[in-house]
């Protein structure tokens, strides 16, 4: 009874060109984050808001304004981006600059990122970075990419110095890397791809040797132990948290690193306290979630590449700004990249993190719609 309600709604889905494998990631994906930032809060909740539940509610909260955001974004033409790609590219500069207006921008730690709109702030960065890859995956239709390479760069250098200012430096350089690979397999010249690689080395050094603090983590990523109460900290509380857990965990809710040691635990470094309750074996379920989803993503950017451009770049876009901020976060917690404040897809707290992965979803889920509509019209005009 249980298999053929499965096979139901998988059938249901499929009639609607949506693809179901990659729903169902997404569905695990958001159910266990929920789950795990439920389990890596309470105690931390309780502490400071009096109420054990008090992240599971906000997150629950994110998760229906994010189904809300993602019905609204389905209903949007692919086309509207296309049309209007260069707002696009003016509003993701003029949102990065807002932060720095007095009353307009929150500072926390040193650093200002977000915009209070509330019940939450907004990291603007984040939303940034999809509205310049909207811009970009227009304007290499319209033009050649090639011819324009540099051009188009200037524009992402901007962007990227405002992030900076921000003292956002992880996502600066997810939007570099992500850039610089989607240019890649956009066939742009290698020998443009290497310039700017090697001119970009520079201000990349320098922006880590003028800040002591960047310093201080790059050392730790080298060696956490020569400071282990300071600039190490983090990075060896999460190696804690994983080789404590073991194969198995110790259990849902068992975490020890939680209780006031591993800081952001519900964040940056939720991957360790799963990795700590549920142990090897549920890590290994998780990235293989994200490997299928991935996949299945790179499988519907090939399908659509054939006859729809723009859609495709913004699928290629998409799919790369997902798996390299989920690729920062795993190399993070296991101690294979400096700390950068980067949450996991769908698994971390977060509100801008939370919608934007459902805005990013919504978009998929419009092209495949409209994917199946052209499929449908086509066969009615050939009959």
């Amino acid at each position: 009874m249980l298999i053929k309600k499965f096979k139901n709604t998988f059938d249901f889905f499929d009639n609607r060109g949506l693809d179901s494998f990659f729903l169902a990631c997404v569905t695990s994906l958001i159910i266990i984050g929920l789950v795990m930032v439920t389990s890596s809060t309470v105690d931390f909740a309780a502490t400071k808001f009096s109420n054990p539940l008090f992240f599971f509610k906000k997150q629950m909260l994110f998760i229906i304004l994010g189904l809300f955001v993602l019905y609204v974004v389905t209903r949007i033409k692919i086309k509207f981006y296309y049309d209007y790609g260069q707002f696009f590219l003016l509003l993701s500069l003029l949102l990065s600059l807002l932060v720095h207006i007095p009353g307009v921008g929150v500072t926390i730690n040193g650093a200002t990122r977000w915009i209070n709109l509330g019940f939450f702030t907004l990291q603007v960065s984040e939303v940034s970075r999809l509205l310049f890859f909207i811009w970009l995956s227009g304007y290499i239709v319209r033009n050649n990419f090639n011819k324009d390479f540099f051009k188009i760069f200037i524009f992402a250098s901007i962007l990227m110095f405002i992030i900076v200012l921000q003292r956002d430096f992880g996502s600066m350089i997810l939007l570099f890397s992500t850039f610089i690979i989607y240019s890649f397999i956009s066939n742009v010249r290698l020998s443009h791809l290497l310039k700017i690689s090697v001119a970009a080395i520079i201000p990349i050094i320098l922006l880590i040797v003028l800040y002591p603090y960047r310093v201080q983590r790059f050392l730790a990523f080298i060696n956490p132990w020569n400071d282990p109460q300071g600039s190490g900290y983090q990075i060896i509380a999460s190696q804690i948290a994983l080789s404590s857990g073991g194969l198995f965990g110790q259990g849902l809710g068992s975490s020890t690193q939680k209780l006031f040691y591993l800081p952001e635990q519900y964040n940056d470094f939720i991957l360790a306290i799963i990795g700590e309750e549920l142990g090897f074996i549920f890590l290994v379920f998780i990235l293989l979630l994200y490997i299928i989803l991935f996949w299945r993503m790179f499988i519907f950017y090939s399908n659509t590449r054939v006859n729809s451009e723009f859609p495709s770049n913004l699928v290629l876009s998409i799919i790369l700004l997902m798996m390299i901020q989920t690729l920062i976060h795993v190399l993070v917690n296991i101690g294979l990249f400096p700390t950068k404040g980067m949450g996991l897809p769908f698994i971390s707290y977060g509100g801008t993190n939370l919608l934007l992965m459902f805005t990013y979803i919504g978009i998929l889920i419009r092209i495949q719609i409209e994917k199946k509509q052209t499929r449908s019209q086509a066969v009615h005009r050939s009959i």
